[in-house]
């Protein structure tokens, strides 16, 4: 299969490795990049969500002012990427959604508990809400933000007709955006998670969504095709 790639640029290399060993030729065309931005924080929160590779990136500058009681990570890749960076990640949620975060926190008494959200401008789910019903302190911090890759419809359009792609895959709703509010596709889709397949879907769009949300599960998927 001929396998097209829509993420940042820098994070490329390991899907393409993982679709290369598994007989597939990936092709690179990144639909967003990520820029970050200032912030102010500091002190103890007892808990410190993060929930992409994005937001453990961008939260390092900032990892010597603020301490946490529990570490959360949403993803086996986000769990590496803060243990990597010299956290101790405490819990991660069975599910890697929005969701899973509400499961797993469920029958938990969190009055007055302090939460840290660090990471993008734009967040999917209703965790924080559910926090806020729950009688907790959610701070939702922006570090970085997502902003789309200009391209042209001809453009990318003639890059899968060009390469020959079988399918079209997503790693997140920014990409998603970028992609079908300038070009279409016909090709089979497969996403990351729920919630990026939630954005493919208001595009009118099916998609393919894998049980365990990884690059792993989605080459899984793409084998099947």
């Amino acid at each position: 299969m001929n396998v097209l790639i829509t993420r940042e640029a820098d994070k490329t290399a390991k899907f393409a490795k993982i679709l290369s060993q598994a007989g597939h030729t990936p092709f690179s065309l990144p639909m967003i990049e990520c820029v970050p931005v200032d912030a102010e924080i500091k002190g103890y929160y007892d808990y410190g969500v993060f929930t992409s590779l994005n937001a453990v990136k961008y939260f390092d500058r900032y990892k010597d002012s603020v301490r946490f009681g529990q570490i959360v990570a949403v993803g086996s890749a986000t769990k590496a990427a803060m243990e990597k960076s010299g956290f101790t990640v405490d819990l991660m949620p069975e599910e890697f959604s929005a969701e899973g975060l509400i499961a797993l926190f469920s029958g938990l008494n969190l009055t007055g508990r302090t939460f840290l959200m660090a990471g993008a401008e734009t967040r999917a789910g209703n965790f924080h809400e559910w926090l806020k019903q729950n009688k907790c302190t959610a701070e939702i911090v922006t570090i970085y933000r997502t902003i789309p890759v200009q391209r042209t419809k001809a453009e990318i359009e003639a890059y899968i007709t060009d390469n020959a792609i079988n399918v079209v895959t997503f790693a997140s709703p920014s990409a998603v955006r970028a992609f079908f509010d300038v070009a279409d596709t016909d090709k089979n889709i497969v996403v990351i998670g729920k919630t990026t397949a939630d954005a493919v879907n208001k595009y009118g769009k099916t998609c393919l969504v894998p049980k365990d949300f990884t690059l792993e599960a989605m080459t899984e998927i793409i084998n099947s095709l």
